[in-house]
């Protein structure tokens, strides 16, 4: 796929190519002679792709500022809240408490091929016990490891069969450093593009045994001479009461064989923690019209177009355009006056309005 060290949104690159109609092999730096060119014959370099990953990036931050919650999963960490129970977190539609797990599970892989279009790759299915949506697969290539998304995964049996086009498979540095367009012809298949041993296969699922960190001040009893026992720290666990709103408790608790277990234990005389650091993940990907949205806001952040072929063109116009008169409200839009930003802003300010129903 279109990589960025840059930056790297929830709307990837793959997905804006999709989006906006541009040709596969085109935005990735190649032609190839079985793609048609359609309203774009334009080669991408990879300082456009940084650009548009990067006002993508941007445009998601703020639009997840406005929303409450962001516009996909991440692995989230609120620091030194103050303690209480229950705790609002910062981030809402709350998955669970935990960090960002990941195994290493390249030497599972059974089969694969490199040497047809698109790629395959054949692994066990008990590889990834929560199914194909833990399948998280890194070119271990570049620095940092950039992830590479699937074209598609099918079942064969017990297995996988994961199929990766190989305009995803491009080495970094030739992408980096690139000044022509490549010939995919002429090219494919040779050491420009990777292989299984520069790839790495992980499943990537919800750690939940690192959820929260209480730290006791000094003691209840005796708070002006406590200093000696200030900023003591204790596990805890995270159980969710309102998953959309991120409303939790946070229990000291202490985590042994797999399993939390309720702890009570005083701490510096005290039975409540001062601040308390919690680890998640977060995030909604059903909100309609969200890729839109996000699309057309970060059109409004692109410090250049990105290509001078007419979808380019049309579309940024379009989305960068700023009427001769505007409203109050539009003059006030906190996210810009162009027609991309308010587009996005309305979508804010509607969606927010469903929620208020919904509730």
């Amino acid at each position: 796929m279109a990589r960025s060290e840059r930056a790297q949104p929830y709307l990837s690159l793959d997905r804006y190519r999709q989006l906006m109609g541009i040709p596969k092999y085109l935005f990735n730096g190649m032609e190839g002679s079985g793609e048609t060119a359609y309203s774009c014959d334009k080669c991408f370099t990879q300082f456009q792709r940084d650009m548009i990953a990067r006002a993508l990036a941007d445009a998601e931050n703020i639009l997840a500022s406005h929303l409450g919650y962001y516009l996909g999963p991440r692995f989230l960490v609120d620091e030194d809240m103050v303690y209480s129970n229950p705790l609002q977190l910062r981030w809402g539609h709350v998955i669970g408490g935990g960090i960002q797990g990941l195994t290493d599970v390249s030497a599972n892989v059974t089969a694969s091929d490199f040497t047809i279009d698109p790629a395959t790759i054949t692994i066990p299915q008990s590889s990834f016990s929560g199914g194909t949506d833990e399948i998280y697969i890194v070119d271990t290539d570049s620095t940092p490891a950039l992830e590479i998304v699937p074209d598609k995964v099918e079942e064969s049996g017990t297995d996988y069969i994961i199929y990766i086009g190989q305009y995803k498979l491009i080495e970094w540095d030739d992408l980096d450093d690139q000044t022509t367009c490549l010939d995919y012809d002429a090219t494919f298949p040779n050491t420009l593009f990777l292989k299984l041993a520069d790839l790495t296969i992980y499943r990537e699922y919800l750690d939940d045994s690192s959820q929260a960190t209480i730290t006791f001040g000094p003691s209840c009893t005796c708070y002006c001479s406590g200093s000696a026992c200030a900023g003591e720290e204790y596990t805890g666990c995270v159980y969710i009461l309102d998953e959309q709103i991120s409303k939790v408790r946070v229990q000291q608790s202490t985590y042994s064989g797999g399993a939390w277990s309720c702890d009570y234990t005083t701490v510096c005389g005290c039975y409540v923690g001062d601040k308390v650091k919690v680890r998640y993940r977060a995030g909604y990907t059903d909100t309609p019209g969200w890729e839109d949205a996000v699309m057309r806001l970060a059109h409004t952040y692109m410090i250049q177009e990105p290509c001078g072929c007419s979808i380019f063109e049309q579309t940024l116009q379009r989305d960068r355009n700023v009427p001769t008169v505007l409203s109050v409200n539009r003059i006030e839009c906190p996210l810009g006056t162009a027609d991309g930003a308010w587009y996005a802003w309305s979508w804010v300010s509607n969606i927010h309005h469903a929620r208020a129903f919904m509730l």
